[in-house]
């Protein structure tokens, strides 16, 4: 039978600690400031966060997928370059042509308006 040698203990608790250091030492973030300077648009054009960095929205992928030019694709030509073809019905976000009559002010005959305010004072409320 073959004897386990052990690692010293003045050498296994640094590696140790060293192991758990790099497990919980946060990454550098892969969005750079140059490239904000570079299109000119805030990091929110690109990135879902506000703040940048992180996951990238529609626009970003589309940017980081041609290539990253001087410009970030619009939202059309960004969905374009992905190859998402948007349809979109515009007469169902226009105004109607003609303008409604406007209604009738409401109308209580008096008798019924004592019956309303007998009602009204009975309810308490919702």
């Amino acid at each position: 039978m073959q004897k386990i040698k052990h690692f010293p203990l003045w050498i296994l608790i640094p590696l140790t600690l060293l192991a758990v250091l790099a497990l919980l030492h946060p990454q550098a973030a892969q969005a750079l400031p140059e490239y904000s300077a570079q299109t000119g648009e805030p990091c929110a054009t690109c990135h879902i966060s506000p703040s940048g960095g992180g996951p990238r929205g529609t626009r970003g992928q589309a940017w980081v997928g041609g290539g990253k030019p001087g410009i970030v694709p619009d939202l059309e030509q960004a969905l374009e370059l992905l190859g998402i073809r948007l349809v979109v019905d515009e007469s169902q976000f226009l105004a109607p042509a003609t303008t409604p009559a406007p209604a009738d002010a409401l109308r209580v005959a008096p008798e019924d308006g004592a019956q309303l305010n007998e009602l009204l004072r009975g309810h308490d409320g919702n």
